[in-house]
């Protein structure tokens, strides 16, 4: 009987992690009002303005579009680019920040959450835009 048990707490511990993993991710489609705030760069020489100067509109369709992957996979397998947008955005009724990378990667935190994102096919969004 003990063992049923213990098997069976077991099963509900797994089940509530896994649930809550799930919840854990940005529905995109419930972002809005996104707004650029920011432009920083850590060699303003190699990684300009220009690389990463979207719109408020391009910066939420960054999101719509991107991945959501964890942040070892874009560690592992992303280029991390020294320069980046920043600002706000509205996630259900939430004010939260975001930041976009020009190497096509990005994060958004709302309180303690962090979502990691990367985007394979914004290659449109990043290129570089003639100097008037």
């Amino acid at each position: 009987m003990e063992i049923r048990f213990l098997t069976c707490s077991l099963i509900f511990t797994l089940t509530l992690t896994l649930t809550a993993c799930a919840t854990s991710a940005i529905d995109v489609h419930a972002i809005s009002d996104v707004y650029v705030t920011d432009f920083n760069s850590a060699d303003k020489e190699h990684c300009r303005r220009s690389d990463v100067d979207l719109s408020h509109s391009q910066a939420r369709d960054f999101f719509l579009r991107a991945k959501q992957v964890d942040r070892q996979i874009l560690h592992d397998h992303y280029n991390y680019a020294p320069c980046y947008i920043e600002g706000i955005l509205k996630y259900r009724s939430k004010s939260c920040d975001w930041e976009i990378r020009a190497g096509a990667t990005g994060h958004i935190t709302c309180g303690d959450i962090t979502e990691y994102f990367a985007c394979d096919n914004c290659d449109d969004l990043f290129s570089s835009k003639p100097t008037q």
